[in-house]
């Protein structure tokens, strides 16, 4: 890898973990919300879950389920109709 590149990827991470640090209440944050928050910086899976300290098959799990929809009582549906 590059210099450059390498240079890019170190930024990236840091101003990620610099933002969850800034954020406000981080210690009364969901671990959904700090992923949600992480995936702004389009960091991996595993780059996510080295910052909040988790693995990455729980931020692929977490990813997953943000992205289905959810019926009105806020649930989320299931498939096959029931």
């Amino acid at each position: 890898m590059e210099n450059q590149e390498f240079l890019d990827q170190i930024s990236k991470k840091m101003n990620a973990f610099i933002a969850l640090l800034l954020t406000t209440d981080v210690a009364k944050m969901t671990t959904a919300d700090k992923v949600k928050m992480l995936l702004r910086f389009n960091l991996s899976n595993q780059d996510i879950a080295n910052i909040i300290g988790t693995t990455r098959g729980t931020i692929e799990v977490m990813k997953s389920r943000l992205q289905k929809p959810k019926n009105k009582d806020g649930q989320f549906k299931r498939l096959g109709g029931k």
